[in-house]
């Protein structure tokens, strides 16, 4: 979550609101600025318990987990809550190489596990250490 400042509202920022101030981002529009601001975000859609979505009650959407990049988006999606009998460990990935299908068309994700293990491998860590943030609350 990205927020701006407010000067003179007199609104403190909660404790669990991820993100930081981004006029830095105008006001000093340099390369070094934008390479200091984080290149990716945790996206999450679910209504249950929060590390792994079971009891998700929306009947119409299921709970997703994914990490989004400029390059990028992996999508966990924890299959539980669409057939309650399933394992809770049973999910179902995608992974869009968002740059190349920017209308995200084709799932590469079982063509490029075997080809790409090392980038499925960091964007699996990536998406595990910014979700362990974004659910505990710690700043990023």
């Amino acid at each position: 979550h990205t927020r701006i400042k407010r000067p003179g509202a007199g609104i403190g920022v909660p404790k669990q609101m991820q993100g930081r101030d981004m006029a830095q981002l105008y006001l000093d529009p340099t390369e070094k600025t934008r390479q200091s601001w984080r290149q990716d975000f945790f996206y999450e859609w679910n209504r249950g318990k929060i590390s792994n979505a079971e009891h998700h009650d929306s009947q119409n959407i299921p709970a997703v987990f994914g990490l989004i990049g400029k390059e990028y988006k992996y999508f966990h999606w924890p299959r539980h809550d669409l057939n309650p009998g399933l394992n809770l460990n049973q999910t179902y990935e995608q992974l869009f190489h968002v740059s190349v299908d920017p209308f995200e068309e084709y799932d590469i994700f079982n063509k490029t596990q075997n080809e790409k293990v090392k980038l499925l491998q960091e964007l699996k860590t990536r998406y595990a250490f910014m979700k362990e943030q974004s659910q505990s609350g710690k700043k990023i």
